[in-house]
């Protein structure tokens, strides 16, 4: 029960920080959570017999946070034009990655 208690107040304070500000759309990105839950699901399929598979899947996360955050940088910069307006929403998105990376890591440690 205590487990739970913990994701929940854990959860409420990172959405209350988005919600309190008016930013809760600015901190949805649906492309940027598939990848971010699909690499750590990836990372935790490959568990050794004496490891976590809850562990490999918070360490997937913050690793596919990172890659995330590469990937956005590399597509920015090779598609969008030099302007500061057309940057700003772009880096936003890449930055969620690694925010929901630690989150997901912050809730598997609380399970594990």
């Amino acid at each position: 029960m205590k487990k739970f208690s913990g994701i929940a107040i854990i959860t409420v304070i990172v959405a209350g920080a988005f919600v309190t500000t008016d930013a809760v759309g600015s901190a949805i990105d649906l492309m940027a959570l598939i990848f971010v839950f699909g690499i750590g699901i990836g990372h935790s399929m490959s568990a050794r017999a004496n490891e976590s598979a809850i562990t490999r899947f918070g360490d997937g996360c913050v690793r596919a946070g990172w890659l995330g955050l590469l990937v956005g940088l590399v597509i920015m910069t090779s598609t969008l034009e030099p302007r500061l307006d057309a940057m700003l929403p772009a880096i936003a998105v890449a930055l969620l990655t690694p925010l929901y990376g630690y989150f997901f890591k912050i809730l598997a440690m609380q399970l594990d």
